[in-house]
């Protein structure tokens, strides 16, 4: 299973969760107030969760005003 999270441009850990994106070559898309991306189950999940869940929100389909 894919899961979407988005990282706020004004979040502290903004730059850290972008050089981690960055690193581990996951695909996202830069916007204005945030920025999305897309993390499958395993272990870079897992990592992820661990270090920015706390900084990073989940984007559910059914908060996701623009379908993509």
């Amino acid at each position: 299973m894919t899961y979407q999270y988005a990282v706020y441009t004004g979040s502290s850990k903004f730059l850290e969760v972008c050089d981690w994106l960055i690193a581990n070559a996951v695909m996202f898309e830069p916007h204005l107030n945030r920025t999305r991306f897309w993390l499958r189950d395993g272990p870079l999940l897992t990592e992820f969760l661990l270090k920015y869940s706390m900084h990073c929100s989940i984007v559910e389909d059914k908060h996701d005003l623009f379908g993509l």
